[in-house]
């Protein structure tokens, strides 16, 4: 008897330990978006991914190019390096020191074939326990530096577990084109599944669920398990595993629940759930002293509260419908888990066209998507804005997130986002037109995104260069690049020089941007060319506001134009008069001569 009693309080212990174990890991980590088909608003595809990185540090932008060669340690007991040659150009998003002459270490990447790559971890036993084994970037570095099409991404991130490669499993997302998949593997085994429209993920497995041993053996049988049910005070609801869900009370309108074996209570309202350690529960109805309720493993909720939004949009998911997700907070999703959690969260939002994607695939990058502006790189660029390859900007989302906390930010960038999507559009099109006519738009859409680029850093700036100084921060950027010129003029006589000056470089490189077009077009007129230069000149020598508005009128093009075509049609009106004076002339000259 004494025996058993050991036994069954030995057991309870190991259960409790466990318990706090599971509760203590609560960290943040990666969350992955797949958009495709009927879901978005066009012919593209989305991924998103909101980096946690294992590699703390800034995130930064890189470029690898066509023909980079490497040397890299395959996975064994007796590694053995091996050279690498780079097939497919992608941009990466990495931590700072994770570029050349380093091994590249891509969290998020997107290839000139048109195809972006995410991962996030999913913890087991089963990895490969070597100092050669491979981490989640080398496994993505390896597809996208080489594959030409998503079948092949795949089959290449098959080949790192049939070298039994991972140093830890993984959830691997590859989004091209034309197909969308969702890959999960550790050491030994993968399963690979396609998605048609939706798909969130954090670092959890699903697939692979029955091989991880401290999920199955603790949290449920299986990712899917659920269970509703009508309980009573003191009831345990378990989902076919060691820990559950104890019922402490039930009151008029409400519960007291904890995890069991050990937990911290948790009181819920009809029509209400909360997190409970590794569960959800939500309390559906109370009948006197009995509770109807339900259980499930808490991210199968969140993933439910994500595709519910996701769906909320559905065939008009586009860019920034994916930037707003990006910010959702741990309130706006259960209390569960925020896509927004740290300080070096690297976000990419990668739109793949279905055509044309080897030139107009596009990252869009946050260095922190809640105290930064989303900018883009097309896949064809050849250069990004310094500050967002060396850290700068990263440092700076930092210094913003700090300042103005965690949604202080948001809206403000919200409103240079929309007009950042507006422009891309434009150029894209643009781009089209150069493409269907045989020439490369590689050159065009560089210093084009690089304005952009330079504009979200410089807003950036100005911002914290005024509440550093304690002072509020005006909204400069209006509808347009139009109304945020006339913004820029109206605070010409209010804000002081320094601030002014970053006004001022935002102002030329709206221009230069608008010019890039010009050329490109050809409707590049004297007297446009007339308004840029003077209000190049005007900032220059510190007159912003008569800088401000020659800016204005020089991207303001329907007037511009409108004078060109009324000039046009005033001339075409005088050669009809002409012509008309002549014929009248001549008769009456005729009718003179006859009389």
């Amino acid at each position: 008897m004494n025996v058993n009693r050991v036994r069954v309080v030995s057991f309870l212990l190991v259960i409790t330990l466990l318990s706090l174990l599971v509760q203590s890991v609560n960290v943040a980590g990666c969350k992955d978006v797949i958009v495709a088909g009927d879901a978005t608003s066009g012919d593209f595809n989305l991924f998103m991914k909101v980096r946690d990185p294992s590699r703390p540090g800034s995130q930064v932008l890189c470029i690898i190019n066509r023909g980079y060669t490497y040397k890299y340690h395959l996975p064994g007991i007796i590694p053995r390096e091996r050279e690498f040659v780079v097939s497919r150009k992608f941009i990466g998003v990495v931590t700072k020191g994770d570029t050349p002459p380093n091994i590249v270490k891509p969290g998020i990447a997107l290839s000139d074939a048109g195809i972006a790559y995410g991962d996030a971890d999913s913890p087991s036993i089963w990895r490969n326990p070597l100092k050669s084994s491979w981490d989640d970037f080398d496994w993505i570095r390896y597809a996208c530096q080489s594959a030409g099409n998503e079948e092949e991404a795949v089959e290449l991130l098959k080949e790192v577990v049939e070298m039994h490669a991972p140093g830890i499993p993984e959830n691997m997302f590859v989004v091209g084109p034309r197909k969308a998949y969702v890959m999960e593997g550790d050491a030994l085994r993968y399963s690979v599944k396609e998605v048609k429209n939706l798909c969130v993920m954090s670092n959890y497995p699903k697939s692979l669920w029955k091989y991880n041993i401290m999920k199955r053996f603790l949290i449920a049988m299986s990712f899917e398990s659920e269970k509703e049910k009508i309980v009573r005070k003191g009831s345990i609801i378990r989902l076919g595993s060691m820990l559950g869900v104890r019922i402490n009370s039930i009151d008029a309108d409400s519960i007291s629940v904890m995890m069991w074996p050990s937990g911290e209570n948790a009181n819920i309202k009809v029509g209400e759930g909360k997190p409970v350690g590794p569960f959800w529960v939500e309390l559906i109805d109370i009948s006197g002293k009995k509770a109807k309720v339900k259980v499930c493993y808490k991210y199968k909720e969140w993933e439910n509260l994500l595709l519910e939004r996701l769906r909320g949009g559905y065939g008009k998911i586009d860019v920034l419908y994916l930037m707003n997700i990006s910010r959702l907070d741990i309130y706006e999703l259960g209390g569960i888990r925020g896509m927004t959690e740290g300080y070096d969260e690297g976000t990419a939002i990668c739109k793949i066209p279905y055509t044309h994607y080897d030139f107009l695939s596009c990252m869009w990058f946050a260095p922190n998507q809640c105290s930064s502006i989303y900018i883009p790189v097309h896949i064809c660029c050849e250069g990004i804005y310094e500050p967002y390859t060396n850290g700068d900007a990263a440092e700076l989302s930092v210094k913003l997130l700090k300042l103005l906390g965690r949604h202080g930010f948001s809206d403000y960038a919200e409103r240079v986002e929309k007009i950042f999507v507006q422009e891309v559009e434009e150029a894209e099109n643009i781009a089209k037109d150069m493409i269907e006519k045989g020439l490369d738009p590689s050159s065009f859409l560089t210093e084009f995104d690089m304005e952009l680029q330079r504009q979200a850093y410089m807003t950036e700036l100005f911002v914290v260069l005024l509440k550093g100084k304690g002072k509020d921060v005006p909204v400069i950027w209006g509808n347009n690049y139009s109304s945020t010129l006339l913004k820029f003029f109206s605070l010409s006589d209010v804000l002081d020089r320094e601030c002014l000056e970053i006004l001022g470089d935002i102002a030329k490189s709206i221009a230069r941007l608008k010019l890039l077009e010009l050329n490109v077009t050809g409707n590049r007129h004297a007297a446009k060319m007339e308004l840029f230069h003077e209000g190049i000149k005007r900032i220059n020598e510190g007159d912003f506001g008569e800088g401000f508005m020659a800016m204005y009128h020089f991207i303001d093009m329907k007037g511009i134009d409108c004078l060109h075509e009324d000039s046009s049609s005033s001339n075409d009106f005088m050669v009809y008069v002409y012509i008309t004076l002549v014929i009248l002339f001549l008769l009456g000259a005729v009718f003179i001569w006859k009389e």
